[in-house]
């Protein structure tokens, strides 16, 4: 049984000359003599227009999304639609309609195998799938993300593409129309018995026509995934999944992940911060760990904290940073630099003000040496030091410019 959650669309005058209209939803999947849309029609109108799609909600970090192609071919079938970001990440979509549970476990079964093949390839076979899908010669991928930022550099784009490919690390969209019952169950059951590093979600493309015969599109995400760790596909239904034993995830891991997976796990050991109103995120095998800053936008990933360790300049440490492409977050964070002697009289002279290889400005605290502790582990005295530094000044940064954000971006409203 479908069970409506939202009411109606109303367009409101709100001069008072018009009545309130009642917007009509708009069946998916019936024909034009039934004044319905043809599931090709959603997917032409998400693909050509993105940012209808709710990425930035279900995993900020595949946002915006940039449309690549249709109809990809794969060894297991061909997927809907390819969409990347400018920093390689990949979002694989399919549109379908959800009519009863099995429809949906296939689908579920179909986009997995399509996970599984795309992390089988490296970037010259995905460039190539890509190329003919567009009927385009040379680095079209790239190409096509480079239309929207010029800056982009190529190697680091291949390189960034090539590593999420290599990690099976993708967002994978199923998108369709009517809210049915045990969609968000089915996909629980895809989170706890599953594999590559991927998320998966489910969204629902509700569509309603106006007076004037325009369309309207309000995505809703029904369910979704955490990031999964290992999953084993035999014929491409859900229920054909088996149970891969949780130990054998770190056999997966490169013992630079292993390193940074067990600093991390120390630093969070019983973990919080002194402004409690703040997440405490959860540890990973990654040199970066992030955290979100509350309503700074863009799935609260606008401006966000990093705590790090920098192998190669011999250096750990934690610092604030603003997406470049959120002007509230950059005008924000340039306020911050602005008053930073201030900063500093208040935090300390540990506080440092700085800029990536990249250009991009920071503002944190780095410690610097050897980081061969990482390797000697949790009995090393070194490590212990280590990790008690960067439990101390993390939380002295988060705790402290947190709350300030929070002034400053209640300011901007």
């Amino acid at each position: 049984m479908t069970t409506p959650t939202y009411g109606d669309l109303v367009r409101v005058d709100t001069d008072g000359g018009a009545a309130p209209e009642i917007l009509r939803r708009v069946p998916l999947g019936a024909g034009a003599s039934s004044e319905g849309v043809e599931e090709k029609t959603l997917q032409d109108l998400l693909f050509r227009f993105p940012e209808a799609l709710p990425i930035a909600t279900i995993d900020p970090t595949y946002a915006p999304p940039v449309p690549i192609c249709r109809e990809l071919a794969l060894p297991a079938g061909y997927a809907d639609a390819l969409y990347v970001n400018h920093l390689g990440r990949l979002t694989l979509a399919e549109f379908k309609l959800w009519r009863n549970p099995q429809a949906r476990r296939e689908v579920i079964g179909q986009i997995l195998d399509y996970a599984k093949d795309l992390a089988s390839w490296d970037y010259e076979d995905l460039q190539r799938q890509v190329s003919l899908a567009l009927g385009k010669s040379g680095n079209a991928l790239y190409e096509l993300v480079r239309q929207l930022y010029p800056e982009l550099n190529e190697a680091e784009f291949v390189d960034n593409v090539a590593r999420h490919l290599r990690r099976g690390e993708f967002l994978l969209l199923i998108i369709g129309d009517g809210i049915q019952e045990g969609a968000a169950n089915i996909v629980d059951f895809v989170q706890r018995y599953s594999g590559l590093h991927f998320n998966l979600a489910m969204v629902e493309a509700a569509l309603y026509r106006d007076a004037a015969n325009g369309l309207i599109v309000q995505p809703r995400v029904l369910a979704r995934t955490e990031i999964v760790q290992r999953f084993v596909v035999d014929s491409g239904l859900v229920t054909d999944i088996t149970v891969a034993d949780v130990d054998e995830q770190q056999d997966t891991l490169s013992d630079q992940d292993e390193e940074n997976l067990q600093f991390w796990r120390a630093v969070l050991q019983d973990y919080s911060f002194a402004d409690t109103s703040v997440e405490v995120p959860v540890p990973v095998k990654d040199s970066t760990l992030y955290i979100k800053v509350r309503n700074s936008g863009y799935g609260d990933w606008a401006l966000c904290f990093d705590g790090f360790l920098q192998r190669r300049a011999s250096t750990i440490g934690c610092f604030l940073m603003a997406r470049r492409d959120q002007p509230r977050a950059v005008r924000i964070f340039d306020q911050l630099v602005e008053s930073f002697a201030e900063l500093q009289s208040e935090m300390g002279n540990e506080l440092e003000h700085w800029q990536n290889p990249a250009g991009r400005p920071r503002i944190g605290f780095c410690r610097y040496g050897s980081l061969a502790f990482l390797a000697e582990g949790e009995a090393s005295a070194d490590f212990q030091e280590a990790v008690a530094w960067m439990r101390k000044h993390l939380n002295f940064l988060v705790s402290t410019l947190h709350p300030r954000l929070q002034t400053m971006l209640a300011d901007e409203r």
